[in-house]
């Protein structure tokens, strides 16, 4: 498994409950080497190891790059923001106009849990240089549904409130929310949208946010 936007990228840190398929490449390229972690530097810091080969795993094994830590520690909002230039990658359900995030639910149907998108992002925004990042497809059900909404459906479990949302990514772009008022946000929010839906957000928002 290649993460190929990470292709040409070097001196990388990684801080995460696991290893997703890709990173241990990354790890043995040296592209992720922890050079300029101001916490543990030279080292990948998790709680466990998967997503790799057999010659993968075999290579971590005993291999002091790697740096086990407990759960608790590894989600202390201390420890993450103890990074300079943190950044926290997480993905989403869903989000609406104002920047309310939804890792969990589709309206009361609980679909995943939060993990540790709370403490890293809280981390994320606390570190010096720090950025929090969501990560989410513009549609959903084959591009029949946005997942930019005026409002979460009643109720939908709120991950990362508004007031903690910094950017966001879809496949149309990046909305940088921090620090903009609900109507810059909603102007954000609907240019990274599909396309097909931006007409309906653009009108729904102007009830909403221009009374």
């Amino acid at each position: 498994v290649r993460l190929g936007l990470l292709d040409g990228k070097h001196d990388l840190g990684f801080h995460s409950e696991a290893t997703p398929p890709g990173v241990i490449s990354l790890v043995r390229e040296g592209v992720i080497n922890g050079k300029y972690k101001t916490l543990y530097p030279g080292k990948v810091v998790v709680t466990s190891i998967g997503g790799g080969t057999r010659e993968d795993m075999a290579w971590i094994n005993n291999n002091p790059l790697f740096y086990l830590v407990d759960l608790l520690y590894l989600e202390d909002v201390r420890v993450i923001a103890a990074n300079d230039n943190m950044v926290s990658i997480n993905n989403a359900l869903g989000i609406d106009l104002t920047g309310q995030i939804t890792a969990e639910t589709l309206g009361t149907r609980l679909v995943s849990v939060a993990g540790g998108q709370i403490p890293f992002a809280f981390g994320a925004l606390m570190s010096k240089g720090g950025r929090s990042i969501t990560v989410l497809p513009s549609t959903a059900r084959g591009g029949t549904v946005s997942r930019i909404v005026p409002s979460l459906p009643q109720g939908s479990a709120v991950t990362i409130m508004r007031n903690l949302a910094d950017r966001v990514v879809t496949e149309y772009g990046v909305a940088n929310l921090r620090g903009k008022t609900v109507r810059q946000r909603a102007e954000e929010l609907i240019s990274i949208a599909h396309p097909d839906f931006r007409s309906e957000l653009k009108k729904e928002s102007r009830k909403l946010y221009w009374p």
